[in-house]
């Protein structure tokens, strides 16, 4: 057997580890085995502590499953890293393989349909639609998965691609864009309404203008989330 890790990005101090901690919960009811949690940026419960524990119980091969939507430098650099930096520490004791984003599961997308099938504007001419996701100045694949994210929506609207960081950045492309659509939906594929988003939505309110931009809340723990976990947690297999 193999010992299942979920790995989120976490902080460092603060109540969002709990909460993230007390989602997980409810997640675990619908899972067929026991799974532990780590955080990428945690004083406490640190992938490191989380992996040292489970060799002094004896457990020496591990998935990890990432609570992540895209390939972004945690998944495609820092977790890579750490779990080298763990064999080089304990040499022929730890095995391991990753798990991809959430983005690869069907149910993302299902979510973001959800979300453009309640908008009154999505056949109207005039409607456009934006999907922001937090980006890299240094990667490209998280632009990538978000425009095969866009590809399997279904709508008449045009849909665009934005993030926060990187070469699709939101403010440099959607006041280029809002004059030419009488209705803007935005689409923020974030994991909640947290600090990264909020500062999204002052933004656009600040260079909207008479334009009308509405702004969709972001997943916030829907039901689509636990089950892109849960079925990411019952594909476990054996090494």
């Amino acid at each position: 057997m193999s010992q299942t890790i979920i790995v989120m990005h976490g902080m460092r101090r603060g109540k969002q580890n709990q909460l993230l901690m007390e989602e997980l919960e409810k997640v675990g009811a619908q899972i067929e085995d026991d799974f532990d949690v780590a955080f990428i940026e945690s004083d406490e419960l640190s992938l490191p502590q989380v992996i040292r524990k489970h060799l002094q119980e004896g457990e020496h091969y591990f998935t990890i499953v990432p609570l992540l939507l895209f390939s972004g430098r945690h998944y495609l650099e820092d977790l890579p890293g750490i779990m080298r930096e763990m064999q080089l520490m304990f040499p022929g004791s730890i095995h391991y393989q990753i798990r991809q984003p959430l983005c690869y599961h069907p149910a993302l997308t299902e979510w973001i349909q959800k979300r453009i099938d309640a908008w009154q504007y999505q056949n109207d001419s005039h409607s456009a639609i934006v999907l922001i996701a937090h980006g890299s100045p240094f990667l490209t694949e998280p632009d990538d998965e978000l425009n095969m994210l866009k590809a399997q929506c279904q709508t008449e609207c045009p849909i665009y691609t934005m993030m926060f960081y990187g070469d699709l950045q939101f403010e440099g492309l959607l006041p280029d864009m809002k004059d030419d659509y009488q209705h803007i939906l935005v689409i923020p594929v974030f994991f909640y309404d947290g600090f990264l988003v909020n500062k999204i939505k002052k933004k656009i309110n600040t260079l909207k203008g008479d334009s009308d931009i509405t702004i969709a809340p972001a997943l916030n723990f829907e039901p689509e989330l636990d089950a892109m976990l849960a079925a990411r947690l019952n594909q476990v297999k054996e090494f």
